[in-house]
């Protein structure tokens, strides 16, 4: 039950403050689609400015224990195939009492093309209990096919992929990217564990927020137009330039809610 529903399946979502697809918890939105504009990023403005360089370190509490640690890191731009891009990391542990019952050591890396703002390569490093997983997505946008690896049980597979495609890790910045506005949606093609998700972000109110000037956000996904079910998630991004995310909520059927706050 633990592997379900494991602390930093959902804590990646902390990266783009509910922006990750397949990663954890969604909401229905039938009755958030019908009423409001979907805006998608064939609408990014043309000059978008990604951090050169940026360091978030995020607390993970989980039934008022300190649960883990999730560092999200752009480390500067790198060349992938000819293309100029920007190297993302993220490494996420349990911690303390949770690390003694369920020991989590995770690491993705993520090449996010630095003009066409999308991924091209994602590498993820997992080891959850008794769970591994060592893989590779390449994205060939030309020929709209993704091939995935997994050096673990040396299983292989090629997929179709739409148009813009982002992993988990580039769809918290690519989300970061867009001119957030309360009362809008914001959809995104996301690929996770080989599946093609349609992720939308409702952007709600403006609010006070930990003595930051915040927006209100909450995501649902859908997989072949049916929605994605797993609890409920909402968070907060600062409501300047940057929109970082600094806080989530996630509520499970079971675990009761975890917890992300940004420290630094």
């Amino acid at each position: 039950m633990i592997k379900k529903f494991n602390i930093f399946f959902s804590a990646r979502l902390v990266l783009g403050m509910v922006f990750i697809a397949g990663c954890a918890a969604t909401v229905p939105g039938v009755s958030v689609l019908g009423k409001l504009p979907v805006i998608t990023t064939a609408a990014l403005p043309a000059a978008m400015k990604m951090p050169e360089h940026e360091r978030l370190v995020y607390r993970i509490t989980w039934l008022g224990l300190t649960a883990g640690e999730l560092v999200a890191e752009v480390k500067g731009r790198v060349t992938w195939r000819g293309r100029p891009c920007y190297l993302i990391e993220v490494t996420g542990r349990t911690v303390g009492f949770v690390a003694r019952f369920y020991p989590v050591e995770d690491h993705y890396r993520s090449y996010f093309d630095a003009e066409k703002f999308y991924s091209l390569r994602h590498e993820e490093n997992r080891r959850e209990g008794n769970y591994r997983k060592n893989a590779v997505t390449d994205f060939d946008h030309e020929a709209g096919k993704a091939r995935f690896r997994n050096a673990v049980d040396k299983s292989e597979k090629t997929f179709d992929i739409p148009p813009g495609i982002q992993d988990n890790l580039t769809a918290a910045y690519i989300g970061r990217l867009m001119p957030l506005e309360p009362g809008q949606v914001y959809a995104f093609k996301v690929c996770n564990s080989e599946k093609v998700y349609d992720l939308f972000v409702s952007v709600s109110v403006r609010a006070q927020v930990m003595g930051r000037s915040a927006l209100h956000l909450t995501p649902f996904a859908r997989i072949n137009g049916t929605d994605f079910r797993e609890g409920r998630a909402s968070g907060y991004v600062t409501d300047d330039a940057k929109k970082t995310p600094f806080l989530v909520v996630i509520k499970a059927p079971v675990f009761t809610s975890v917890t992300a706050v940004l420290q630094e």
